[in-house]
C-alpha cells in the first residue's frame, strides 16, 4: 500500500502508512504531537476525512518539522516516506 494524505473538513490531515483488512495506521496531532493511531475505516470516516491529492512524501518533510513534535513511531514512518524509500508496504515501527 503507499501512503495516502487524508483530510477532514477541519483542514485536519493525516498520513495513512499502513492497512489492513480491521485497522488503519494514521499518522495525526494527537496530545501535544503527532503520532500512530490504529483506527478503523467507520473511525476515520466518522472524523471525516477524505482522500487527498497531496503527495505523501511532501506532508511527511511538513510533519517532520512539526512544532508540536513527533513520537518515535511516527518519525520512523515518516522518515522513510519523505525519503520515498517505502516498497509497498511499511513496517511498523
Amino acid at each position: 500500500m503507499q501512503p495516502v494524505v487524508l483530510i477532514n473538513h477541519h483542514r485536519n490531515t493525516a498520513l495513512l502508512v499502513s492497512s489492513s483488512s480491521k485497522k488503519q495506521l494514521v499518522i495525526k496531532l494527537g496530545k501535544r504531537k503527532l503520532t500512530v493511531s490504529s483506527l478503523s475505516v467507520k473511525e476515520i470516516e466518522a472524523q471525516g476525512y477524505t482522500v487527498s491529492d497531496y503527495p505523501p512524501e511532501l506532508a511527511a518533510r511538513s510533519y517532520l518539522q512539526h512544532g508540536a513534535g513527533v513520537s518515535k513511531r511516527a518519525k520512523h514512518f515518516l522518515e522513510e516516506i519523505a525519503r520515498g524509500k517505502y516498497s509497498g508496504v511499511l513496517i511498523p515501527a
